[in-house]
């Protein structure tokens, strides 16, 4: 036999060993069958590699074997990741584009520059770093162990919790890698973003390690003493009985109507009193005993969360008070989950603050505006309400109610569109009604799917979609005799991180709907649009969801991604982009059918009489006084109405058009006049009483002034606290309005909490129109600025001749540690960084803020709440494209110029305070004018530093105190002359 033949018979008996070692792919003969023959069901292992199985993370061999001490090679245990990975689009068949894809993200593989030691055996101390980089953490060997531990990954092998207990030297068999990433997604889903930078163990002093956890040579482990157990700790280390810093619940009574909230903030310390930084983040879950709904954000949508995290040292949540009839005085209990070593003091500790909810009686306003020249701003308050969350699958045997496991799969063999229902089986293991453990197919006719998370091949779609998808599976496409369906649908069911049932369709694309794509999201995208998208002339406003999702799949790619299925798929991009352009005409006909005659632009006021328990009444006969800008409507509250069109009003609501718009704050009032006596008792508290809401209304942006080639970098913070300030996330409308307002080519956005994401980058066209953009995601809360604007600094283009600028929006919450390399590097390429902070500036860290803006030739605002955003978005506007600094509008506005403004009268003094904005440089000195019928007194505050201005006269110089009614704080030029005035309410 030749030489090559030799090598060709090697290597043919290699890999038919290798098949047989590890098989992973899939193996027809055992697609069927998924039980395993050689692990008992009793076995610690078995739970973890039926679940691999059931889900073809893993496959088995021959005799239905799963061969748990196989060893794993590398590249096995990165297809394994990339398979749970939601941010991975490719084929996780294909190693090098799994390995260009990962090392370019910073995870440690020894195969990233050695292609021979990707089939090496990867041991349990690489793969410990290795989980560590995939959540963001770069870590050495021993920090990464605990790093598990910490996250219950491992428990070692023995309990000892040591680093020599985990065998970090021992390689992974199939059995350990099944067990970890079990354990992986149980803690919900991943999406990989790896590290900043290559791993050399930069987070090491993220991880506290316990006393000994290396072990001393005779293998023992030395019990510490616990902190604060020590007599001398009290003396030494009070705080650390003072971990809790403070407790802040915003509004301690709230109104039991479902809807009114109040936020509690928590100010936490580690276990020893020191600060926590920005950069890490604290899982803690959180309860109600009354069973309010607990979220981060202040949204009806947000839905329930029950573990909320921290932003470094602070915890934020908003309660939300539960539907009640009588008065409630509810606990909230905050408990840290897996507490490290840092925290031992938290554990098993609850953290508890009190909230009241008593039922009251509410005229409660809502609105909506519209404005022809900002189409894409939907602005308003009209609530679209909570999405139901549908009741978890179970089905019934004989008399015993069996709830269907997660991380399984359904077989679906029926569904009604009518009532969203499926008919659906699943194989479970239950207790029967004589105490008997039993196994076998399980059927419900009551999965409900409207309210569910529905998906295909992980990617989200619409309830249409999700239906049409199942009658093609279980009866076959319409008007097609070559196949009549399978009879069935298999949909992987799990639960969200808000409770949600998500059911996943499985089996569903074939092969060849899915070879010609390096990418499922492409594949999905085309096949959704080739098989079930109707054509622009049949699409109607039924379908508005499913053209919503198809096209939010395809903004998510990049510019390259899209000129490929643009180049290959031109007719079925041509396809969708017909479809958006027909939903767009359709909606726009819906508003312009709805507005009333006359009204090119309105500001839309709805008001609603609430019974005490938040249950609007439907049949009140009488009328509401509604006054907005000066004006003023009597409108009776409509009953027999089923929407707000054409002047009428959903059931029991009160509707008046106002054919004004007033840009930023406005206040709307109303009140009962003609009173329905069978509600007498119902609104006592109601008559003769004034209410008021806040309307807020977009502004517009002025027509540029210059026009400059540019290139422009937002970077957005989307950590915890500035979430709290942005609630409803307006930066995200804001931003797209900016884009398209600069007109830079690129435009690029990026998004950061404790490390940068990366939203978009092309034509600013392209990138406002993105509807997803910086919408808030379910990530890390945590802060860092610095590593942000690092990203954002190194992805610019090379580009030599355009105006290079970043747009930074922040809280300011963030260490500063390699800010100097950042400012070099920025000063380096001409890239000027503006920055806008986000809060009152006591709060802000404007000294961080100001030196970014001011060494890379920036400019710096503060604004004390998100409304004022635009002002400062305007001013950075005019000086990106004319290429000189121009004054905030909003330092020329009285609300917006003083942050605070204050009048105290105290025994012998009158403490007069005023604090204005730190961006507003045009303000050099504040007189407060005290208004009285009998005349006017003034005082110049002198300035005190940092923006205050403040006097205390002497309290005999008010000869008549009580008539002084109203305050006007002045805020003068340099030359005296008055900038704004604001008016303080005594």
């Amino acid at each position: 036999m030749n030489k090559p033949k030799k090598l060709m018979a090697m290597l043919l008996s290699c890999l038919l060993i290798l098949s047989i070692a590890f098989p992973f792919g899939p193996i027809e003969a055992e697609a069927a069958n998924k039980q395993i023959s050689d692990i008992a069901k009793t076995n610690s292992k078995y739970k973890a590699a039926k679940w691999a199985v059931d889900n073809d993370y893993m496959q088995l061999s021959g005799g239905s074997k799963f061969q748990s001490g196989t060893l794993v090679m590398e590249w096995q245990m990165l297809q394994f990741l990339a398979k749970l990975d939601g941010n991975y689009h490719f084929d996780a068949n294909n190693k090098d584009m799994l390995y260009e894809h990962y090392s370019s993200l910073n995870i440690p593989l020894y195969g990233a520059d050695n292609p021979s030691k990707r089939n090496a055996n990867i041991s349990r101390g690489h793969f410990a770093r290795l989980y560590a980089a995939v959540n963001g953490l770069d870590l050495s060997e021993v920090q990464a162990v605990q790093y598990l531990y910490m996250n219950e990954i491992t428990t070692g092998t023995t309990g000892k919790r040591t680093f020599e207990d985990y065998k970090p030297t021992r390689n992974i068999n199939r059995g350990d890698m099944a067990v970890f990433m079990y354990r992986i997604n149980q803690q919900g889903k991943m999406a990989i973003e790896g590290l900043a930078s290559a791993p050399a163990g930069k987070d090491n002093n993220k991880i506290t390690l316990p006393t000994n956890f290396v072990e001393s040579k005779d293998g023992t482990v030395a019990i510490p003493t616990t902190p604060g157990k020590n007599t001398d700790d009290k003396n030494k280390r009070p705080d650390i009985y003072k971990a809790v810093k403070s407790i802040k619940v915003a509004n301690e009574e709230l109104i039991a109507n479902g809807i009114d909230s109040t936020l509690i903030t928590i100010d936490l310390r580690d276990s020893y009193g020191n600060d926590i930084s920005y950069d890490e983040s604290l899982a803690f879950k959180v309860t109600s005993v009354a069973g309010a709904k607990v979220s981060e954000t202040n949204t009806s949508t947000s839905g329930q969360s029950t573990v909320v995290y921290t932003d470094g040292p602070q915890l934020n949540v908003y309660v939300t008070a539960p539907s009640l009839t009588k008065s409630v005085v509810d606990t909230i209990r905050f408990e840290m989950i897996d507490p490290s070593e840092k925290y031992h003091t938290y554990k098993n500790q609850v953290i508890e603050a009190s909230v009241r909810y008593v039922p009251k009686a509410e005229l409660r306003i809502t609105y909506e505006v519209f404005d022809p020249e900002q189409t894409e701003w939907n602005g308003g308050t009209v609530d679209p309400g909570v999405k139901p969350l549908p009741a978890l699958p179970q089905g019934v045997v004989g008399t015993t109610t069996v709830p269907f496991t997660q991380n399984g799969i359904i077989t679906i063999t029926d569904y009604d569109e009518d009532i969203k229902v499926m008919t659906g089986s699943k194989w479970e293991s239950y207790t029967n009604a004589q105490g008997a453990l039993t196994q076998g197919e399980v059927t419900s006719d009551e999965i409900q799917y409207g309210n569910a998370e529905l998906k295909l091949e992980g990617q989200i779609i619409s309830v249409w979609l999700f239906e049409q998808i199942l009658e093609y599976m279980i009866e076959g496409p319409e008007g097609e005799s070559s196949w009549g369906g399978l009879g069935n649908a298999k949909v992987m069911y799990t639960v969200n991180n808000e409770g949600r049932a998500t059911y996943d369709l499985q089996g569903v694309m074939s092969e060849e709907d899915t070879v010609g794509f390096n990418s499922m999201l492409h594949a999905v995208i085309i096949y959704l649009t080739g098989k079930f998208l109707p054509i622009a002339d049949q699409i109607t406003l039924a379908h508005e969801e499913s053209v919503e999702v198809i096209k939010a799949m395809y903004d998510r790619l990049g510019q390259i991604d899209k000129n490929l299925l643009k180049k290959d798929y031109a007719d079925l991009i041509g396809k969708l982009e017909g479809a958006v352009s027909k939903i767009e005409v359709l909606l726009a006909g819906k508003e312009l059918q709805q507005r009333p005659e006359g009204m090119d632009r309105y500001t839309k006021v709805i008001v609603n009489l609430v019974a005490p328990s938040g249950v609007i009444i439907t049949d009140y006969k009488g009328t509401v006084e509604v006054t907005f800008n000066g004006k003023t409507r009597v409108v009776s509250f409509d009953t027999n109405t089923k929407d707000y069109n054409n002047n009428t009003g959903s059931r029991g609501s009160a509707v008046v058009y106002f054919d004004d718009i007033l840009y930023g704050n406005s206040q709307v009032k109303a009140r009962l006049i003609d009173l329905d006596p069978r509600y007498d008792k119902v609104v006592q508290s109601l008559k003769n009483v004034t209410v008021s809401e806040t309307i807020f209304a977009n502004p517009r942006f002025e027509s540029n002034l210059c026009a400059l080639e540019s290139e422009v970098m937002f970077v957005v913070d989307h950590s915890g606290s500035m979430k709290v300030r942005d609630s409803k996330n307006y930066t995200a409308d804001k931003v797209k309005q900016t884009v398209k307002q600069i007109g830079a080519n690129p435009s690029h956005v990026y998004r950061f909490s404790n490390r940068p994401n990366h939203e978009a980058t092309d034509k600013a066209n392209v990138v406002s129109s993105i509807d997803s953009l910086l919408s808030y995601k379910n990530e890390n809360r945590s802060t860092n600025i610095v590593s942000a604007l690092k990203t954002a600094v190194n992805n610019f283009t090379s580009n030599q001749y355009t105006n290079k600028a970043i747009v930074l929006v922040t809280d300011g919450y963030s260490n500063s540690n390699g800010l100097d390399d950042v400012i070099r590097s920025a000063k380096e390429k001409g890239i000027a960084i503006h920055t806008v902070s986000v809060g009152s500036y006591t709060t802000v860290n404007e000294k961080l803020l100001k030196e970014i803006s001011s060494e890379t030739k920036g400019t710096y605002q503060n604004i004390s709440t998100i409304e004022n955003l635009h002002g400062s978005l305007q001013s950075i506007i005019t000086t990106i494209l004319c290429k000189t600094p121009v004054m905030n509008n909003s330092c020329l506005a009285g609300d917006t110029i003083f942050n605070r403004t204050d009048v105290r009268i105290e025994t012998q003094k009158v403490t007069i305070i005023a604090d204005v904005n730190t961006g507003c440089d045009n303000v050099k000195g504040v007189r407060a004018v005290f208004i009285s019928p009998s005349g006017d007194v003034r005082y110049d505050l002198p300035a005190r530093g940092s923006s205050r201005y403040m006097h205390r006269p002497n309290l005999y110089e008010f000869p008549e105190f009580d008539l002084y009614v109203e305050v006007e704080f002045q805020a003068l030029d340099q030359s005296g002359n008055i900038i704004a005035t604001k008016i303080h309410n005594m």
